[in-house]
């Protein structure tokens, strides 16, 4: 029987009004339902828990001597792995249980599938495998209320996981060896088994531990398959917003920009097609609703864009598709035309501001109204200043010199772009607009605005509007008088100068509550935020003005809401969304200077631990006998090792020249080489390239004109490349050279050869799709785009080439005994670096010596083969790091002086 009563009835369609409507639509899961899905929560995670306490402890000895007859110990101590994994994953689903994700539903009944048979598997455990049955009796139960999709894969999602994978395996392990205090030849304390736990994560070295038992040793060996597995997820979670396709696909796009061209009538149509936007269209096809997801609600850009006719439909129907998904469905800035429906339809209505609008039709700069700005037209235009109109498309050259205005005038709100009902710069976005520009008498860009339309509505309007800090006093005033008159000649009926927010709310005696408080904000918050100067200054260009509304589903549901509003707005960047205004100067410089500090932090972080590893391994080994070794190494190799390392580095920097051919927007190679270099130098040491190599890449690439999504597919680029080289030299040097595997990697085979046989399996399948398939290779929402053949076979000679140089940089420093040829020490080289990525460690650092060591040690003493692998690390990576951190300070300080040098010429 399941825990609660589903009595939601049968999930089936019924026609309302004529309007199709799920039976969950607008009044939600009946309450019962509700605690039902908490219950199932909440269980799913003790499950989980239970899953692991389960695992890292041996079940009764009676049972297992019964069990011994039919299973032997690997199949039992297989039923511990998949109980811990299957904890795991049910600890990460939780949570979206309560959400209703169907995708979390099924794999959360397959996971506990998994679980019970693990149960009986291992030790005949059936008291946990009954509360997984019950589980899964309830899921089953509850199925018809798991409709929503899955969320859209994030930065902060993936971090999320990993972190959680960390604690997982921290706990795992510590519980382990706390409990298991007959297992092993000495007791573990509390801080012993995290101490030993850490030491196997990241240093992949028993430290001497003694199993006394075959559960003993079976565990100690888990530890590295639940690590591998954990992480690797973690790490696809990570990845996952990088190669995940847009918010909506292009066939999508199309379809809303043709019918956005057919009714937009507002300031808000271009902003639809923005590419932060998803999609949902109405039953009739006819109208779209530009919307964007964060957490429990999904908001509407304005309106309904479509026929009127066809209005009612599609919101209703945008209604049901949110609670389908446990969103909750708002519409921001509506119009006015439509409040009653909205209303009928049982949503709530907010006033949230007033839009100024110019009939172009009446303005003037006659009279007394007209002086002030007639005065600045005159004194600007004496001057010698003047606006320049550029059409589209706009120029790689203007774009870069607006791009540095932007970034000016950014830093001088201490602000972020902001997005969802406004644009940002974006090459490719402000590529297609008009664009007006006021120049000085030199010609010198100082001030633009990107004019955008409004297709079916005869109304102008303009999206950015940046300036120079330090600007004259009055030439906004003549930037915006001059597009007036210019769109007063271009036949324009109105200008649209945008939302004042608070504006006119609350002021009505009638009003609601909620918008009297509003108002009380409007009244005395501008001292933070300067709404009411922002009106002043707009009403100097004689508009009208038209109400602006919020539209959401209750009251309850209006905090849900308005996170996602500013979600959605920031673009997640909540730390920003506020500005230096609000939080004042110094705090809001001081978060800035933390942000930066971050990666340094971190940095410092994962060398101390580096350190602690590497001491760690080399505490049986003497010192001074290591030193003596350096001093053996000829002078010749040592210059040999530094010429292969400058040859190695170029080699890297081709992955990004490949990369930005592959995004079509070839750089030129100074410039591709500049970002390659330092990010390699500094990640290679560092470790972490997601956070570290792809920062900096982005940092020169958003400089150079590139958007956030070809940056995105350079750092997929050159993250697959370094896999791709990987296979193809590894698998050729695999199944040539008869290595042993070491015990370390825990693989399930002793030579090589079966890992040289999937890596050129894997090589092959590649070159394959890339010859025949001539489309993205897609799984589900996952989109691997498709790469020539030519690119392709390009991709794989660079990346196998820096390999080949990369360990050519250590075999030069090493003495060459009879017998270890390149070929064999390549292999053994490789296998290290393997051994050193899925271990977790910045650069691999102690687990690449301590493979080493296992495959060449003897014939090589090891005091020698240490010795050279500390030059080896001071050629490879100390010295690349150093030389990258002077460039990157240099561009800095470059870039710098360069907005210092306009800022005064301005």
């Amino acid at each position: 029987m399941p825990l609660f009563r589903l009595e939601v009835g049968t999930i089936k369609s019924s026609r309302e009004g004529g309007i199709l409507r799920h039976p969950l639509s607008h009044r939600g899961v009946a309450i019962t339902t509700r605690v039902g899905i908490w219950s199932a929560a909440v269980l799913t995670a003790l499950v989980g828990c239970v899953n692991i306490w389960s695992a890292a402890t041996p079940s009764l000895p009676a049972r297992l001597a019964w069990l011994e007859q039919f299973l032997p110990l690997e199949v039992r101590a297989g039923g511990h792995l998949f109980a811990a994994l299957s904890g795991f994953f049910l600890l990460a689903l939780a949570a979206n249980l309560l959400r209703r994700k169907r995708l979390a539903w099924w794999l959360t009944v397959g996971l506990l599938g998994v679980s019970i048979l693990s149960h009986l598997v291992k030790g005949l455990d059936y008291e946990e495998g009954l509360l997984a049955l019950v589980l899964l009796f309830q899921l089953l139960w509850l199925r018809p209320v798991f409709t929503a999709q899955s969320d859209r894969p994030s930065i902060v999602q993936g971090l999320r996981v990993l972190i959680g994978a960390v604690l997982f395996i921290l706990a795992y392990g510590t519980l382990g060896f706390w409990l298991q205090e007959r297992q092993y030849a000495a007791a573990f304390s509390f801080a012993a088994a995290i101490a030993q736990t850490l030491a196997m994560f990241f240093t992949a070295d028993s430290g001497g531990l003694q199993p006394m038992t075959r559960f003993g040793r079976y565990f100690a060996a888990s530890i590295y398959g639940v690590s591998f597995v954990t992480l690797l997820y973690a790490v696809w979670m990570l990845f996952r917003p990088v190669i995940f396709r847009g918010a909506a696909s292009e066939e999508e796009r199309q379809r809303a920009q043709a019918i956005v061209e057919q009714h937009g009538r507002s300031s808000l149509a271009r902003f639809a097609l923005l590419e932060d936007k998803s999609y949902y269209f109405s039953p009739s096809g006819q109208s779209v609703i530009a919307y964007v997801p964060k957490g429990r609600g999904a908001v509407a850009l304005g309106d309904p864009i479509g026929p009127a006719s066809d209005r009612q439909e599609t919101i209703l129907g945008f209604r049901t598709f949110c609670s389908r998904n446990d969103w909750h469905p708002a519409f921001y800035q509506t119009l006015p035309d439509d409040v009653s429906l909205y209303r009928s339809l049982g949503f709530r209505v907010l006033k949230i501001g007033e839009e100024a609008i110019v009939d172009l039709h009446r303005f003037t700069l006659e009279g007394k109204a007209g002086r002030n700005l007639r005065t600045a037209m005159n004194k600007f235009t004496k001057q010698g200043y003047r606006v320049q109109y550029y059409p589209p498309p706009i120029s790689p050259e203007l774009l870069a010199e607006l791009q540095a205005i932007s970034d000016d005038w950014l830093d001088s709100v201490q602000g972020a772009e902001k997005k969802f009902s406004l644009g940002w710069f974006d090459p490719d976005y402000l590529r297609d607009c008009e664009i007006a520009v006021v120049e000085d008498p030199q010609g010198t860009p100082l001030a633009f605005a990107n004019l955008i339309p409004e297709y079916q509505l005869n109304e102008a309007t303009i999206d950015l509007m940046r300036h120079h800090r330090g600007l004259e006093r009055g030439v906004m005033d003549y930037l915006f008088t001059s597009l007036l008159q210019h769109c007063k000649g271009q036949g324009f009926d109105t200008f649209n100068l945008g939302l004042v927010v608070l504006s006119g709310v609350g002021a009505d005696p009638q009003a609601p509550p909620l918008e009297k408080g509003m108002h009380y904000l409007y009244e005395h918050l501008n001292q933070f935020y300067n709404v009411q100067g922002l009106r002043t200054y707009k009403e100097k260009f004689q508009p009208r003005w038209e109400p602006r509304y919020f539209v959401y589903p209750r009251l309850a549901a209006l905090p849900d809401v308005v996170v996602a509003l500013v979600r959605a707005d920031s673009g997640d960047r909540l730390q920003d969304y506020f500005g230096a205004e609000f939080f004042s100067m110094p705090l809001t410089t001081g978060l800035k200077q933390l942000s930066r500090l971050g990666p340094i932090l971190l940095s410092l972080g994962l060398f101390a631990l580096s350190g602690w590893a590497i001491s760690h391994e080399l505490r049986q080994y003497s010192l001074p006998d290591i030193l003596s070794s350096i001093a053996t190494i000829p002078s010749w190799a040592l210059a040999l090792a530094i010429a292969l390392t400058v040859m190695n580095y170029v080699f890297l920097t081709g992955y990004d020249t490949l990369a930005t051919y592959f995004v079509r927007h070839p750089l030129p190679y100074r410039q591709t080489a500049l970002a390659a270099f330092i990010s390699y130098a500094i990640s290679n040491s560092v470790g972490f390239a997601l956070l570290s190599g792809s920062a900096i890449r982005y940092r020169f690439y958003t400089a150079w004109g590139l958007t956030p999504g070809q940056i995105g597919q350079i750092i997929a680029f050159c993250n697959l490349s370094f896999w791709l080289g990987l296979f193809a030299i590894g698998g050729l040097v695999f199944a040539v050279e008869p290595l042993s595997v070491p015990g370390i990697l825990h693989l399930p085979f002793d030579t090589v050869h079966p890992l040289g046989l999937i890596f050129l399996s894997s090589i092959a399948a590649y070159l394959i799709l890339s010859r025949f398939s001539h489309r993205p290779l897609k799984l589900r929402s996952w989109v691997m785009p498709h790469l020539p053949i030519p690119l392709a076979l390009a991709q794989i000679t660079v990346a196998a080439c820096d390999w080949a140089l990369a360990a050519a940089v250590l075999y030069v420093l090493l003495p060459t005994p009879p017998g270890v040829n390149y070929g064999i020490f390549f292999g053994s080289y490789l296998l290290a670096q393997i051994a050193g990525v899925i271990s977790n460690v910045p650069g691999g650092l102690g687990v690449f010596e301590t493979v080493l060591l296992l495959l060449l040690s003897p014939p090589i003493p090891s005091e020698q083969l240490l010795g050279a692998l500390l030059v080896y690390r001071a050629v490879y990576y100390l010295l690349p790091l150093g030389l990258g951190a002077g460039l990157l300070g240099l561009y800095e300080l470059r870039q710098h002086q360069t907005i210092n040098s306009v800022q005064s010429k301005s």
